[in-house]
């Protein structure tokens, strides 16, 4: 019998899987099923191609765009409701487990629950801790912080010769979303301390670098033999730094279980519905040690991230735009006299506020691109292609379709006035036909961002508070970013820009 040398076998290995590539490659342009849609063939190869170019390639291939082998992409309003809401008679669109799947060893979170039971068990329970109810006990907290950043921040305009100081926003603004987040999700009011320090904490650091680490793993598990090579190949020191950030955490959570001080927190929320003895087989059970662990991990991640991003975003624009900086300037100094009668409950009433918000959230989403479902069997979503087949992966590509000229008069302008009359009752305005209701930055249907309300409040917070207390404008020679061009992993990879504050006049000592 003859024996073949180990470079003989590793040839043939090489050579067998680079014949099942080519066959693949092969079939996934020319046989497959999503074959009709359009879609550049060197996207239908491969995925690395999506992941560098959709957006320019919907301006060549449309509203509905095969991106990858297995996975069609919309940039359409009526696929919000198509795949993310329930459709009576048919099994709902579940995430799709390549993206959004647990590391081993966690437990489910609300984002990655892989069941339809499961995740409305944990919405239901997750969901106590954003009730009107909730909102109302939470704004102390969030007060508390933002008038802190206003305070930091004063201190570096009065002790400005000039009058006048630049300030990297980004990093301000995200000072106090991660310290928002942690005095509410783990009752203490210098979890972070990151505005007291005036520096991030390094556990937050850890998380801006996960997000990149994150994105390009979930793209090569698409590979599952290029996957295990090459998390096998990971640094020792890598691995354990991610498990490190995330047993913080864990410490977190367990610290504040132990407190026996009453705190109007999300854990007071959820106490009730915890058990130290929950199991993991009973998807109407108590949620178990580990489901609270990894559920506050999220919920931190999500809370201080997103609104750091939409506030960053919104800033780079409105001083872009002076005409809707001073508009919004004028009509929040013009309703409130002091700055404590800014609240949750009266900045929701303030039109143009709330339109700066929503144009904020179009140009500037914390998720630009789509978040990724898996279709069932039985469903129909575009009939004049050939509906893509069961278990393909599909979602809304938020950044194509918010920026689409088809959609949005002056797609790729700020204007917060598409949002307000008359644009809204006016056939005569040139925005009068915008798609207002494609803009779903928080999602929608079962799957929408549960903390959506108290996002919200607190965008209008924060923004609020700081033109009533700054003026504020490009600086000369300052960093100037162009939100458009950041990268995207999952979320936006933010660049620090430079926005120049002063007090307006009439608080000047």
């Amino acid at each position: 019998m003859a024996i073949f040398a180990p470079l003989d076998c590793f040839i043939y290995c090489v050579l067998g899987w680079f014949t099942h590539m080519v066959y693949k490659t092969w079939r996934n342009i020319y046989r497959d099923p999503l074959v009709k849609i359009p879609g550049p063939k060197l996207w239908a190869s491969f995925r690395l191609p999506y992941v560098i170019s959709l957006w320019r390639g919907r301006l060549v291939y449309g509203d509905i765009v095969r991106v990858a082998p297995n996975e069609v992409s919309f940039a359409t309003e009526a696929a919000w409701d198509d795949i993310y809401c329930h459709r009576s008679g048919h099994s709902p669109f579940l995430k799709n487990p390549i993206w959004w799947g647990e590391v081993p060893g966690r437990a489910e979170s609300i984002v990655s629950a892989s069941t339809t039971k499961n995740h409305e068990r944990l919405r239901r329970i997750i969901g106590s801790c954003f009730t009107d109810k909730a909102h109302v006990e939470a704004e102390p907290s969030v007060q508390q912080h933002v008038s802190k950043l206003i305070e930091k921040l004063t201190e570096r305009v009065s002790g400005s010769k000039s009058g006048s100081y630049i300030v990297n926003i980004v990093d301000w603004y995200m000072f106090t979303t991660f310290d928002i987040i942690g005095d509410l999700g783990f009752g203490d009011s210098n979890a972070f301390g990151c505005l007291d320090n005036s520096t991030y904490h390094p556990w937050v650091l850890e998380i801006f670098s996960y997000f990149k680490l994150g994105a390009l793993l979930s793209t090569i598990r698409f590979y599952d033999m290029l996957a295990q090579v090459i998390m096998r190949a990971l640094p020792a020191n890598m691995v354990k730094a991610q498990e490190k950030n995330y047993q913080w955490a864990c410490q977190k959570v367990h610290r504040r279980l132990n407190l026996e001080v009453q705190r109007r927190d999300f854990m007071s929320k959820l106490l009730p519905h915890f058990s130290p003895d929950a199991g993991m087989g009973d998807e109407t059970r108590k949620l178990s040690p580990t489901e609270l662990e990894n559920n506050f991990y999220v919920l931190t991640v999500a809370g201080s991230e997103t609104c750091g991003t939409v506030l960053s975003g919104t800033t780079n624009y409105l001083i872009k735009t002076p005409d809707s900086l001073r508009s919004l300037t004028e009509e929040v100094r013009g309703a409130f006299q002091d700055p404590n009668m800014l609240t949750f409950e009266s900045l929701s009433k303030l039109p143009y506020l709330n339109a700066v918000i929503k144009e904020g959230l179009r140009l500037s989403p914390p998720v630009g691109g789509a978040l990724s479902h898996v279709v069932p069997e039985g469903v129909t979503l575009c009939v004049e292609f050939g509906s893509p087949v069961a278990y393909t992966n599909v979602g809304v590509h938020q950044w194509s379709l918010y920026r689409s000229a088809t959609k949005f008069h002056k797609s790729t302008a700020f204007i917060p006035a598409r949002w307000l009359e008359p644009a809204l009752s006016d056939p005569e305005s040139p925005y009068h036909a915008d798609h207002r209701d494609a803009v779903q930055a928080f999602s929608t249907g079962t799957w929408a961002c549960i903390g959506k309300q108290l996002g919200l409040a607190e965008l209008r917070l924060i923004l609020a508070r700081m033109v009533w207390n700054f003026d504020l404008s490009l600086p000369v020679n300052g960093n100037n970013v162009v939100w458009e061009k950041q990268k995207h992993y999952v979320l936006v990879q933010k660049e620090g820009f430079d926005v120049e504050l002063s007090m307006r006049s009439d608080l000047r000592g």
